[in-house]
């Protein structure tokens, strides 16, 4: 499946390596974050064959492209997702690793409150939530 981003990559004049293409493809279909060693285990169990090194350099190079963004999420590894999507937040299981996107309604009234008691310039933001999903409880 070739994807806008595959396109935009194409027409800059990159090489769309089988690894290239199935990470991409992979980000793009899922709906939340997604560290190198998730991504190499995905890819390997639906039988494409790259070493995590290779995931890396990747990583690094749709990167670059601003095709990807690095999450924070204060663990031990980073995680990956999508850039441009709509603007979301986190929440992380302590136990089983789960990640799940969130909007929060209320988000306008909290950077107002930044905005009020700080004189930085916020540029963007991050924010996660940590706790026990429902299957872990």
């Amino acid at each position: 499946m070739i994807t806008n981003h595959l396109l935009l990559l194409q027409k800059k004049g990159f090489r769309m390596t089988q690894a290239r293409s199935s990470i991409l493809n992979l980000l793009e279909n899922t709906d939340h974050p997604l560290t190198a060693t998730s991504i190499h285990k995905i890819l390997k169990r639906i039988g494409v064959s790259t070493n995590i090194t290779t995931i890396y350099r990747e990583l690094e190079f749709l990167l670059e492209q601003k095709i990807i963004e690095k999450i924070p999420l204060f663990d031990t590894e980073l995680h990956y997702e999508i850039s441009g999507r709509t603007h979301h937040h986190h929440l992380m299981c302590t136990s089983c690793g789960s990640i799940q996107n969130i909007v929060l309604q209320s988000e306008k009234g909290l950077l107002e409150e930044m905005h009020n008691i700080s004189t930085y310039d916020i540029r963007r933001h991050s924010l996660a939530f940590f706790g026990t999903c429902p299957d872990c409880t």
